[in-house]
């Protein structure tokens, strides 16, 4: 009878063993199968902050950045600002749009809503969709200077209200970062040639990244109980032109999967309700 005893209690501990092991197997798959999901939109397009640099040298950093968005198979949205735009760089925007990219509306001028009529601005987006029409197709994609979207309700709605009635999409970020502040910090230290300052700040521009990206993961998590379909902001700058190709390589190390703007803006996040009226550009996360 002992034995018995034994022997069924050996076999019950063993199946529950087998219980557990499939569960930590599924567990397991499951998180293996989850990765994070990140669309990469790009800003100031053709370029930010390249005046100083000779024309020969600005499009050489365009085609470095579209070489390392080849490398890691990553197809971006780019907003235009449409003054930029010259038969130079017009053909720059040829090329971008040849690798896949999609081209977005930036304004014309990158003016501040914060100290712009709504009626100059909106014009503003006009002139520029007129800059930006033999890049654009099906889909009008919007993305506000400054991400800067009203600081009171009469300039919150009266751009949102035009952007909606002329078929634009407006699109959020939510991993917002200052990758524009290291770019100008990057740009003076080149230009003073300073090459020990010019490794720190691209060293200091990664964790940058790292650490933002983790904040508003961590905070994706904490308000919807879920992960996200993120959007990464960072503008064509020469920093990016260097750096760019070590903080994708980042993202894969870690797990991060790249996708499409239209993938990701189908994740309901972006179709919550936008609670924030006031003068300051935040990602979309703190803005529910």
């Amino acid at each position: 009878m002992l034995r018995l005893k034994s022997c069924t209690l050996s076999l019950s501990v063993r199946a529950m063993l087998r219980v557990w092991l499939v569960v930590c197997i599924l567990i397991c798959t499951s998180t293996a199968h989850a990765a994070k999901e990140l669309a990469v939109t790009i800003d100031d397009l053709p370029f930010l902050y390249g005046r100083y640099l000779p024309d020969s040298v600005e499009s050489e950093r365009f085609r470095d950045i579209l070489k390392i968005l080849r490398k890691h198979d990553v197809k971006v949205i780019g907003f235009v600002v449409g003054s930029r735009i010259d038969a130079r760089r017009g053909q720059l925007l040829d090329e971008f749009e040849a690798e896949g990219h999609v081209v977005g509306n930036h304004t014309f001028t990158h003016p501040d809503l914060n100290t712009t009529s709504v009626d100059w601005y909106n014009d503003d987006i006009m002139k520029c969709e007129k800059a930006i029409e033999k890049w654009v197709h099906e889909a009008k994609y919007f993305r506000y200077p400054f991400l800067h979207q009203g600081p009171n309700e009469t300039k919150d709605l009266g751009v949102a209200r035009f952007l909606a009635a002329h078929g634009f999409t407006n699109v959020p970020v939510t991993i917002d970062n200052a990758d524009w502040h290291y770019n100008k910090e990057y740009a003076a230290a080149l230009k003073g040639r300073d090459s020990v300052g010019v490794d720190s700040i691209g060293r200091a521009y990664i964790v940058h990244i790292q650490e933002m990206s983790g904040r508003f993961d961590s905070l994706a998590v904490a308000k919807l109980h879920r992960d996200v379909k993120h959007i990464l902001l960072i503008h064509m700058t020469e920093l990016n032109a260097v750096y760019l190709d070590q903080l994708l390589t980042w993202y894969e190390e870690q797990g991060w999967k790249f996708i499409t703007l239209t993938e990701a803006l189908t994740d309901p996040v972006y179709q919550m309700q936008d609670s924030y009226i006031g003068p300051n550009g935040m990602s979309w996360l703190l803005r529910l």
